[in-house]
């Protein structure tokens, strides 16, 4: 299942970063929930309440709640941006940095610690 979702999650990363910055593509709201409980089903227990106390707060789905997280931690080493890719399943994300290059961060899927 990782496998796949990490799949997913790079192809349409590669589809986004190839085309303009404005196009961006939008899953449907069930595919969104699938991601979503799949990536919560990978954290840790501490990670996991965490991310459920935050999605008592309307307005963010789980995907987004931990690319929050993940920007939030990578800020601390880098002055990234944004988060451009994202690999839950390998633990892998590139960031684009205030001069528009970009780099790769790895982080532990469970924990969503930053490795250094």
């Amino acid at each position: 299942m990782k496998l796949w979702i990490g799949a997913i999650v790079l192809a349409g990363s590669a589809v986004l970063m190839a085309g303009p910055r404005h196009a961006y593509a939008q899953a449907s709201a069930a595919f969104q929930t699938a991601i979503g409980n799949a990536e919560l089903a990978e954290l840790s227990p501490d990670k996991r309440a965490e991310v459920e106390a935050r999605m008592k707060q309307p307005g963010q789905t789980v995907p987004e709640i931990l690319q929050t997280i993940l920007l939030n931690g990578i800020k601390l080493k880098y002055p990234a941006n944004r988060i451009v890719a994202l690999d839950f399943g390998r633990g892998v994300a590139i960031v684009e940095l205030p001069g528009g290059e970009m780099r790769t961060v790895q982080f532990d899927p469970r924990t969503l610690a930053i490795k250094t």
